[in-house]
């Protein structure tokens, strides 16, 4: 298996906007409004995706936070499973490293609400919220919309909500259904 460096930036550029678009995906898909995603200059080899932030907090005695903030968890856990996408691929599979190391930052920012959460067992909770990301991914229509954001991404080193919309209506892809008051 080839080490990190040894991978051309353009095989990792590929992966982390696959990465990125995970995130997007999902949080899409979960109503998360997405602001902007992006890769850091100069060879774009890691990325952020931004949401629009909550208008209220999360607090413990509201079921309808501890559902947002599962569904949190599985927007971030969502970057490493589009990234796993990409490497599984036909482009990646040759250059996989065998272990990723690119979503440390997704796994310090599900922390506050797995401490929110106070799961018996944290890694049963991420490997659920991992399950349900690929499980989205690997719907036809944001399989499609996944690899269509990514390229983009990947292009243009950044994409915004708009574009986002177009794509995600090009390839069908249906969101969940507004919860009921």
């Amino acid at each position: 298996m080839p080490k990190l460096e040894a991978i051309p930036a353009a095989i990792r550029r590929a992966a982390c906007a696959f990465h990125e678009a995970g995130h997007i995906v999902v949080g899409w898909h979960h109503r998360r409004a997405i602001t902007h995603a992006w890769l850091r200059p100069p060879q774009g080899v890691s990325g952020e995706t931004c949401f629009e932030p909550y208008r209220r907090g999360f607090q413990l005695d509201r079921a309808g936070d501890l559902r947002r903030a599962e569904i949190e968890i599985t927007i971030l856990s969502a970057g490493q499973c589009g990234e796993m996408v990409y490497w599984n691929g036909a482009e990646g599979l040759k250059w996989y490293p065998g272990e990723l190391r690119s979503h440390g930052d997704d796994l310090d920012q599900m922390q506050p609400f797995i401490a929110l959460l106070q799961p018996p067992d944290a890694g049963l909770l991420r490997a659920r919220c991992a399950r349900a990301a690929t499980a989205i991914l690997y719907q036809p229509a944001m399989r499609i919309a996944h690899e269509a954001i990514a390229r983009r991404l990947a292009a243009a080193g950044r994409i915004g909500a708009d574009e986002v919309e177009v794509l995600m209506a090009e390839a069908g892809a249906q969101r969940l259904p507004l919860p009921e008051r």
